[in-house]
């Protein structure tokens, strides 16, 4: 069974997403998964090991090292990762949900 992670929303460009003036909490597995696949290592301070950093594998000719990058760094960060593919349009589609 999926766990639920709770968080702080964020708006479209990943800002605290604030309505009448208090913080929204939503169920946040999309938030970090975002996170964690367009984010570069370093990006976080307090944890510079951890983050894909989608953008450094654009020139790649497969995307398989982008795939098995996110792999990693989703079940470092407690996912249980069932399936993850890069579609024709460029985005990433994955199966993966927190334990």
């Amino acid at each position: 069974m999926a766990k639920l992670m709770m968080d702080i929303s964020l708006d479209t460009i990943d800002g605290l997403e604030i309505i009448a003036g208090d913080f929204t909490i939503v169920e946040s597995t999309p938030q970090h998964q975002r996170q964690l696949i367009l984010n570069d290592k370093g990006d976080f301070k307090q944890n510079p090991d951890v983050c894909a950093g989608a953008f450094e594998y654009l020139d790649d000719e497969g995307f398989s090292e982008l795939i098995r990058a996110i792999s990693v760094e989703f079940t470092k960060d407690g996912m249980d990762v069932a399936r993850i593919q890069v579609l024709p349009d460029g985005v990433v589609a994955s199966d993966a949900f927190y334990k």
